[in-house]
């Protein structure tokens, strides 16, 4: 359970971040709450109220003995005090990990000094059969300037079957307590409302009537009015004819058989509560979902936005004027191994060349690819692919970046390991033409292993076809391939006509040309992929999983109707 709570995250796309954020931590201590009060037995009757109300002297006076400090300094309470039959009925699994338990013997227990005593809150443990089977709570006050004093009484009311809401005269209208009593009528928790300190002019209608004027409508059995007492104790309180009414009430009803009655029907109530929230939460978390797959659908658009632009600056690198030079290359090759113009300087020489060039001299030959190839990679610009992927960097934060500055989203896409280095980019790049190199060795050992021998007498050769692969390898790492292709072909279409050669593997030399092209283009553009890649991670780092979702919503389905 915990871990599924645990496993919740979300990118901060939508308006209800801060809305899931606090369900999130909400629903961690609701359910620790639901599932220790499902597996106990305890009744909680927890006093809240504001600072100075007299809601400790109140508490003192239901238990019968001076449990929680009273004073005149604010605040009294400073940790909420447990009055229970024994410590042990709290139990291991107090659903409040955080705080420490400190237990105390309410013959042993002074009230003046326990607060000076350690742990968060503390137990005072008494014998008494007729309320072993209730909890009775003081917390600190509801108003206090102490947040964690706040915190505390906001855990313990999660604790409550019934809440002992005690205002005074002053203080019933204030802001703070009133917002918060509103919330205890609107959750359907059974309450009594005490409205302490109250001098002889003010009337319970009219108390009520400003209740009813906040939509709450308090009915007679749940509101009292125990009058201002000079100097109260717990036992001017108990005497009190307005509060021993109240007192014979309270422990009528929560004797207990009809305390644990209450307290089946709190199980089911924060059930439907949770339920709620449970589905709120799955709800907020599916707009976050939505909002993710429209994020992502952006990533797409600007990674094909700078894929169009690195292929652009691609193509735009051999312009149309350097077909004459390539066909001065291209020419070159030919006429060197055009055997038929000079057949009886060369023949001998053609001859040792399947030789020398198919496995002879094997080791020499692959020496002399290789430094003819490292030589060309040397020369490679891999500033266009630079720019482009800061490009690429630039656009995804103007047109992605969450606008919250606070949105887990936006400080995730500017963590330092997101954008790829110029070392990495560089390295990639190596990687990419490094992949290639090795394909082009290959494939020229394939293609001159299979030149025939019917064909030796042609303009092909080994040499031949490496010298078009090397320079096909290199226009690629250039930049382009189509004016190698039209400058093959208006130097092979004289020599066709002449019929001065056999053009063997004409087809496969611009087969090779295409796919170098090909692939070399699909390595730079994996780079671009990869750095998209990376951003997308950050929003799959921030989706809650399939499989929390599952066991969230597993949650709701077991929890009682």
């Amino acid at each position: 359970m915990a871990d599924s709570l645990q496993a919740v995250q979300w990118p901060g796309l939508t308006s209800s971040a801060e809305e899931i954020n606090h369900l999130k931590n909400a629903l961690q201590k609701e359910l620790a709450v639901y599932y220790y009060k499902k597996a106990g037995l305890l009744s909680w009757v927890v006093f809240i109220g504001g600072t100075g109300t007299g809601k400790s002297t109140l508490f003192n006076a239901l238990c019968g003995k001076n449990i929680s400090e009273t004073g005149v300094e604010r605040p009294k309470t400073q940790k909420p005090v447990v009055y229970i039959y024994s410590k042990d009925s709290v139990g291991e699994e107090f659903p409040f990990r955080e705080f420490q338990i400190r237990s105390i013997n309410e013959e042993k227990h002074d009230p003046v000094q326990y607060n000076g005593i350690s742990g968060n809150y503390v137990v005072v443990e008494h014998h008494r059969e007729e309320i072993k089977h209730l909890a009775l709570v003081d917390t600190p006050d509801l108003d206090s300037l102490e947040v964690k004093n706040r915190q505390m009484a906001e855990d313990f009311y999660l604790l409550a079957d019934v809440i002992v809401f005690v205002a005074s005269q002053e203080k019933y209208a204030d802001e703070v307590p009133s917002r918060f009593f509103y919330r205890i009528y609107q959750e359907e928790i059974p309450y009594y409302f005490l409205l302490n300190k109250a001098d002889k002019i003010l009337t319970r209608e009219e108390v009520l009537t400003f209740f009813r004027q906040q939509d709450i409508k308090i009915s007679d059995d749940h509101f009292w009015l125990i009058p201002y007492i000079s100097s109260p104790t717990c036992e001017t309180i108990s005497n009190n004819e307005e509060f021993d009414k109240f007192t014979s009430l309270f422990f009528k009803m929560f004797n207990k058989d009809h305390s644990f009655q209450l307290h089946q029907e709190g199980k089911r109530r924060n059930a439907r509560k949770l339920s709620g929230r449970i589905n709120r939460l799955l709800s907020l978390l599916e707009g976050e979902d939505l909002a993710g797959k429209e994020w992502l659908k952006g990533l797409d658009a600007v990674l094909e936005d700078s894929s169009r632009d690195l292929l652009e600056q691609f193509n735009a690198h051999y312009k149309e004027v350097s077909r004459s030079h390539l066909q001065n290359e291209v020419r070159k090759i030919f006429n060197k191994y055009d055997l038929l113009r000079k057949p009886r300087r060369y023949i001998g020489q053609f001859l040792l060349v399947p030789f020398r060039f198919l496995g002879l001299k094997k080791r020499g030959l692959s020496e002399t690819h290789t430094k003819q190839l490292l030589t060309i990679r040397q020369r490679v610009d891999i500033s266009p692919v630079l720019e482009t992927v800061e490009r690429f960097n630039r656009l995804v934060l103007e047109r992605l970046s969450p606008g919250d500055n606070t949105s887990p989203l936006y400080n995730k896409m500017r963590e330092t390991d997101i954008v790829l280095t110029n070392t990495e980019i560089r390295n990639r790049v190596l990687e990419e033409q490094e992949k290639l190199a090795l394909w082009v060795e290959e494939t020229f050992r394939e293609l001159a292993r299979s030149i025939p021998k019917s064909k030796k007498w042609g303009i092909y050769s080994a040499s031949i076809l490496w010298g078009i692969i090397i320079l096909s390898f290199e226009i690629v790492l250039g930049g382009g391939i189509s004016i190698l292709e039209a400058a093959l072909d208006s130097v092979l279409a004289p020599l066709i006509t002449r019929g001065s050669a056999e053009l063997f593997a004409s087809h496969e030399i611009k087969k090779i040309a295409r796919d170098l092209d090909h692939r070399y283009r699909n390595g730079l553009l994996s780079i671009l992929q990869e750095q998209k890649d990376r951003y997308k991670l950050c929003l799959v780092y921030l989706t809650t999983s399939r499989e929390a979702i599952e066991s969230i919503r597993s949650i709701d389905e077991n929890l009682e109707n």
